[in-house]
C-alpha cells in the first residue's frame, strides 16, 4: 500500500512539500491578516523572472533570483509606504513588469533549458536533495524569525498605532518580513512552481481563519491544513498522473469551499 514511499523522488517531493508548506503557512498568516496576501503572488511572478535570469547567467539560479526578489520586495514596500500608490497597485506594477521581462528573455534565449510549464505549475517530483536542503535552511530562518518576532509582528499586524506608541521598529519588521517572503517564494518557484507557491501564500491562512478562535489558533490551523493538503495532493497526483502542483491547488480550493460552507451552516443554525 505504501510502496510508493520506497521511491526517492516521492520522499523528496513529500519532504520539500512539508517544509515549504510550514514556512509559507507561518508567513501567510501575517500577510493575509494585514491585507498583503497579494505581495506573495506578486513576488512569485518576480521570482519567475529571477529564476529565468539565474538559469541564463548562473549555474545555481538561486544566487541570482534571491537578490532580485529581495530588491523587488523592498521596491514594492517603498512604493506602498510612499502613500502615492495603494498596495495592490504597487505590487501589480512591479510584478507585471518583471514577469514581462522574464517572458521576453525566454523568447529570445536559445540557451534556456527549463520548461516554462514546469516553472509555472511546478515539477516537485523532479526535485533534488539539494532543493530539500535549501528549503530546509530557509524554513529554519522563517521559524527563528517568527519565534523571536511573534509579539512584535502581531502588534504591527493588528494595531499599528500601539506599535508606534510602543516604539516598535515597524519599518524594520515590515521590510524583514517582505524580504523573507521573497526568499521563500524564490525557493518555492524553483522547486514547486509559480502558481503553487502563490497558493501556499494565500490559501492556508484564509482557510485556517474560517475555523479559528484566535490568531495562534489560525496559525496552527493554517500549518495543519497546508501540510495535509500538500501530502494528499502529492500522493493523489502521483497515482492519477496529475501535476502535483495543480492537484494541491485544487485540493486547497475544495478545502476552503468545505470550511466556508461549514462556517456558513453554523452561522445560520
Amino acid at each position: 500500500m505504501f510502496d510508493f514511499l520506497m521511491h526517492p523522488f516521492m520522499i523528496r517531493a513529500i519532504l520539500i512539500g512539508i517544509i515549504l508548506a510550514i514556512s509559507t503557512s507561518l508567513i501567510s498568516n501575517y500577510l493575509v491578516s494585514s491585507n498583503q496576501s497579494l505581495i506573495g503572488d506578486g513576488l512569485a511572478h518576480i521570482s519567475f523572472t529571477g529564476v529565468v535570469i539565474g538559469v541564463l547567467f548562473s549555474n545555481n539560479p538561486l544566487y541570482v533570483a534571491i537578490p532580485i526578489a529581495i530588491l523587488a520586495s523592498i521596491l514594492i514596500k517603498l512604493l506602498m509606504r510612499s502613500n502615492k500608490l495603494h498596495g495592490d497597485t504597487a505590487i501589480g506594477l512591479v510584478s507585471s513588469f518583471a514577469l514581462a521581462i522574464g517572458f521576453i528573455l525566454i523568447s529570445k534565449s536559445a540557451g534556456f533549458n527549463m520548461s516554462v510549464e514546469s516553472m509555472l505549475v511546478g515539477s516537485i517530483f523532479s526535485t533534488k536533495w539539494s532543493d530539500v536542503l535549501y528549503s530546509g535552511i530557509i524554513s529554519i530562518l522563517v521559524l527563528i524569525f517568527i519565534l523571536f518576532s511573534y509579539q512584535k509582528l502581531f502588534t504591527i499586524t493588528f494595531d499599528s498605532t500601539y506599535a508606534k506608541f510602543s516604539k516598535i521598529k515597524e519599518v524594520y519588521y515590515d521590510y524583514a518580513l517582505a524580504a523573507l517572503t521573497a526568499v521563500v517564494v524564490v525557493v518555492g518557484v524553483q522547486t514547486i512552481g509559480t502558481l503553487l507557491i502563490s497558493a501556499f501564500i494565500i490559501f492556508p491562512a484564509v482557510s485556517g481563519s474560517l475555523i479559528a478562535k484566535s490568531f495562534k489558533h489560525m496559525m496552527i490551523n493554517s500549518v495543519i491544513i497546508n501540510v495535509v493538503v500538500t501530502i494528499a495532493g502529492i500522493i493523489i497526483g502521483h497515482f492519477l498522473s496529475f501535476p502535483a502542483g495543480s492537484t494541491i491547488i485544487v485540493l486547497h480550493g475544495i478545502t476552503f469551499g468545505v470550511l466556508y460552507l461549514f462556517k456558513w451552516i453554523r452561522r445560520i443554525e
